[in-house]
């Protein structure tokens, strides 16, 4: 960031509550920067305009603020900034000449405080509750999928409903008595450019949206929708903080006439430097809290090299707070971690209990191993308890035979949020170079299945499907000679080693009959998938 182009801004640190937190010049590099550098897209097919995603800033202490994209993007640049240096504004004559020591003293402490960078500073709000120190993350949010509606001759909705979490659903034809206003809104399309100077009556939308009592706050946002799918977002932060927030008007007027052209009602942001995130014909606002919310993650990692780690993924790293992780995902995957605190190494408790067997230490037992999962499943639920969000870091893709399987007894499904990942059954029949699906049929089994039930392989091998066995490497011999007798010792065979990993993936491909003489080259004893069945020819 420091290489970026940088902006110098004077900063007011005063919040709502009237605390004094120190007046600053600020360097940094404005978010929009930061924003556009990251190239934010939308999927293609959908509606496209941006006007309706919502940025949410973290910092390290879990403390999230919610912006809207219009603000950062239809305002200047300088307004909203990431700011990286610090220096504080020192008055010029003595304080003691004006106010008493108790009361001048906290206030120069405060200037000589050490603030937390990253900074997101708001410059453009009146108080300071949505600057952020320590920024951690920014996120850009789609508040769910929204096409475009059906072509309409006439742009129009008669009615318009109003919803929020705290509030029943309410229809209304026409805008409730409230103090009116008059604003004048010049009209520039970032696609069609200047359309003209408007003068606009209605009631402001703050003033509507406390009369019908929707929830604010630093995390709400409130979206706006027409009949067409046309929607636009505003945050809670950029009508109640910003001095310019009281011009923001839902109109019902223009010209002192009615609206007809696009009406009934119009969403107008005369401080906005384009009109795109005007409405026309506003047919519903929904009140939306994106505060941040204690989660548990099970991330797939992936199968290998860092390369095979997915966006989502990322993604779902910056959100959390404390990580479980075995030894080698956190060597492996450092870069990605960014130094977050590990809570323990779920191997230690990933395993299923197995009966106590003679001789064995009483470690082993399962009494023992249920008393550690329950405490490992503890340690999470305390973090949680505490507003972090925390995730445990699984190999491949978690849905196959993930080692997190142990959570499933300690934390309801519905409380565990799955990232799916690149699995050893992707990487390996990329490995392998053969349209596995040939037949139509594909099995993934554990090795423990195609010893149990030999009829059931004898089947797959009878449709001529692909069996791909995972962690089949420790019983191999016996594994693949119930494979023989079910498959014959003329089907081909593929055995991936260390799939994905890059300049340490082997392929060794032999014919069923030939497993002696391939077992004998094997020196690896766990990273392997096998593939068998006639496609692989």
């Amino acid at each position: 960031m420091a290489n970026l182009s940088q902006v110098r801004v004077k900063f007011n640190d005063v919040t709502s509550e009237g605390d004094f937190r120190g007046v600053f010049w600020l360097r940094g590099v404005p978010l929009r920067d930061l924003l556009e550098l990251a190239q934010v897209a939308k999927e293609a097919g959908g509606y496209h305009k941006r006007v309706d995603l919502a940025v949410t800033v973290r910092g390290a202490g879990g403390k999230q603020v919610t912006l809207s994209w219009g603000e950062v993007f239809y305002a200047n640049p300088a307004e909203t900034v990431i700011a990286l240096n610090v220096q504080p504004v020192m008055p010029h004559k003595k304080c003691s000449a004006c106010h008493q020591p108790d009361v001048y003293e906290p206030w120069l402490k405060q200037l000589s405080r050490q603030v937390g960078m990253p900074k997101l500073a708001v410059t453009g709000d009146y108080y300071s509750d949505r600057s952020l120190e320590n920024v951690t993350s920014i996120e850009v949010k789609s508040l769910g999928a929204s096409d475009w509606g059906p072509k309409m001759k006439k742009l129009f909705a008669p009615s318009l409903t109003v919803e929020g979490s705290a509030l029943k659903s309410v229809t209304l034809d026409e805008l409730p008595p409230l103090e009116r206003s008059l604003v004048n809104a010049l009209q520039f399309g970032e696609g069609k450019g200047f359309h003209g100077n408007w003068r606009f009556g209605g009631v402001s939308l703050r003033s509507f949206l406390r009369h019908y009592k929707l929830p604010g706050g630093l995390n709400t946002v409130y979206l706006v929708s027409a009949p067409d799918g046309y929607r636009s977002l505003v945050s809670w932060g950029e009508l109640f903080l910003r001095p310019a927030g009281r011009l923001i008007l839902l109109a019902d007027r223009e010209s002192g006439q009615p609206i007809d052209q696009g009406g009934r009602f119009e969403l107008v942001f005369p401080g906005d430097l384009w009109a795109d995130r005007w409405v026309k014909a506003v047919s519903r606002i929904q009140a939306v809290t994106l505060a941040p919310e204690a989660r548990l993650f099970v991330i797939g990692m992936g199968c290998g090299d860092s390369k095979l780690l997915t966006l989502q993924a990322i993604n779902a790293l910056d959100r959390a707070d404390i990580l479980v992780a075995p030894a080698d995902i956190q060597k492996r995957f450092a870069f990605y971690l960014r130094g977050k605190p590990v809570l323990f190494d779920p191997m230690a408790f990933g395993k299923k209990p197995s009966k106590l067997k003679k001789g064995h230490a009483d470690k082993e037992s399962p009494e023992l191993r249920q008393k550690r999962q329950t405490k490992a499943a503890n340690l999470i639920k305390q973090q949680l308890a505490m507003g972090k969000s925390v995730a445990v870091l699984d190999w491949g893709d978690p849905m196959v035979y993930g080692s997190w399987r142990w959570l499933k007894d300690k934390f309801p499904a519905s409380s565990i949020s799955f990232v799916p990942g690149t699995g050893a059954f992707n990487a390996g029949g990329a490995a392998i170079a053969r349209d596995i699906t040939c037949n139509g049929a594909v099995t993934i089994s554990d090795p423990f299945t195609i010893l149990a039930k030999p009829a059931l392989v004898k089947k797959l091998a009878a449709d001529g499907a692909t069996l791909a066995v995972f962690m089949g490497m420790p019983k191999f011999k016996k594994v693949m000679a119930a494979v023989t007798g079910a498959y014959g010792p003329d089907a081909p065979m593929a055995l991936v080693l260390r799939a994905g990993f890059g300049d340490r993936q082997k392929v060794m491909r032999a014919k069923l009959r030939e497993l002696d003489q391939l077992a004998a080259k094997l020196k690896e004893r766990w990273l392997g998938i096998i593939f068998v069945g006639p496609c692989l020819k």
